[in-house]
């Protein structure tokens, strides 16, 4: 009975991502009337949060979904060497990567944070970054759902052939919004693979034109036909470059490595609290899946209430 009810939610979970947009908004209003508390008390810490001074580290335009930033701290420095160090672990020491996709590899993750790495988990919670991203969203909480650093190993194809998942052209299904920040770890150019994002507008009259619905993949003879207007823009750039972008409002692939070029990134996920990973019930399909979070984490989230409602999600 139990794997049973468990095959159901994930059917009813993969219905829901593929909702179009205008049904899927639907549906976030009817969860908002059913736990106005769970609302209430969000809209209680997004005021907190707003009413804090401080300059904001960028700013994404709706329209757009896909903002380029820069800021001198030294924090942008110490990530990135960061993540060298972790995929030369991952090279040298056969370390196993933590999802399923070889042409995308997920070589370090929140479940990961330790002492030494606490100072990335702060960043991504400081208000500062929280704050435009709260803005964006139209005045929800952020929640922090992942921390990832993702290695795009060579390909053993050439450029242009048998790319898949997400490689190919898609929009995420996890909810109507998210923002995922990335840091480049190297120097990037066409031939690392980088992401590539088509405007939240263009991505949304698109969508509606072919009927898409979230989450499918775009195969490359369709998005040749279908796409060859749209504008398509390149996550490139030096080495300490950084992105923030909207994957589930805009198209977008990535990882489409050759066989001499790769990819280093740092990536941070948010989502809100209309997101699959939150809603009533499916949401604890999701938490059964999560990896442990460390008691590190466990002890910095739960001194400050915006703190821990951005990772309460990921609690079981």
């Amino acid at each position: 009975m139990k794997k049973y009810w468990n095959f159901v939610v994930r059917m009813l979970i993969k219905e829901i991502e593929r909702f179009p947009r205008n049904r899927r908004s639907t549906l976030n209003s009817l969860v908002r009337i059913l736990q106005p508390i769970q609302f209430f008390k969000e809209r209680t810490l997004v005021k907190k949060l707003l009413q804090d001074e401080g300059n904001d580290l960028f700013e994404i335009p709706r329209k757009i979904g896909f903002s380029e930033f820069s800021f001198n701290e030294g924090f942008g420095d110490r990530l990135a060497d960061f993540a060298v160090r972790k995929r030369q672990e991952h090279l040298d020491n056969n370390v196993d990567k933590t999802n399923s996709k070889d042409y995308l590899r997920q070589i370090w993750d929140l479940s990961k944070v330790r002492g030494d790495s606490l100072y990335i988990l702060q960043w991504a919670l400081d208000k500062k970054v929280l704050r435009p991203i709260s803005r964006y969203m139209g005045g929800r909480l952020p929640r922090l759902h992942e921390i990832s650093i993702f290695y795009s190993p060579e390909s053993n194809h050439e450029y242009g052939s048998d790319w898949k998942g997400s490689q190919l052209l898609h929009m995420d299904g996890g909810g109507t919004q998210c923002v995922k920040i990335w840091l480049l770890c190297q120097d990037v150019l066409t031939e690392n693979g980088p992401t590539v994002v088509i405007p939240a507008d263009q991505s949304a009259l698109i969508a509606k034109e072919i009927g898409y619905k979230p989450g499918s993949k775009i195969s490359q003879e369709i998005e040749s036909k279908q796409f060859s207007d749209a504008q398509k823009i390149e996550l490139v750039g030096k080495k300490g470059t950084w992105f923030a972008t909207d994957t589930d409002r805009s198209f977008h692939y990535g990882s489409r490595t050759t066989s001499s070029s790769s990819r280093l990134v740092v990536m941070f996920h948010y989502i809100d609290s209309e997101s699959s990973y939150c809603l009533p019930i499916l949401s604890k399909h999701y938490t059964r899946q999560f990896r442990p979070l460390p008691e590190e984490v466990k002890t910095y989230m739960s001194k400050d209430p915006i703190r821990r409602f951005s990772l309460s999600h990921r609690f079981k």
